[in-house]
């Protein structure tokens, strides 16, 4: 396993499997019990409709560390493991 320092992947790009541009890596959020990455924090680009994707109060990007297919000079994510908001309200109504 190779080991990637936090700091090294603040405002490294996020772009899905799919090349949609999602945006930058703004910070990163952890279980403070477990210490287990949840989800990572993104700054949307400026051309991203966020309506449908899971954000915070400050409209950042929420971005679950289990859609991460790799890291390099940028992160690909896995769409289909994208939290969007239809994904969850379905979810909700089961």
């Amino acid at each position: 396993m190779v080991k990637i320092l936090a700091s090294k992947l603040r405002d490294v790009e996020l772009i899905t499997d799919t090349g949609i541009r999602l945006g930058w890596v703004y910070d990163l959020s952890f279980d403070e019990k477990t210490g287990e990455l949840l989800v990572i924090v993104a700054e949307p680009d400026e051309d991203l409709d966020t309506s449908e994707f899971v954000t915070d109060h400050e409209g950042l990007l929420l971005i679950p560390v289990s859609a991460v297919r790799s890291i390099g000079e940028v992160i690909i994510i896995d769409s289909s493991k994208l939290a969007v908001k239809s994904k969850l309200r379905g979810i909700r109504h089961r």
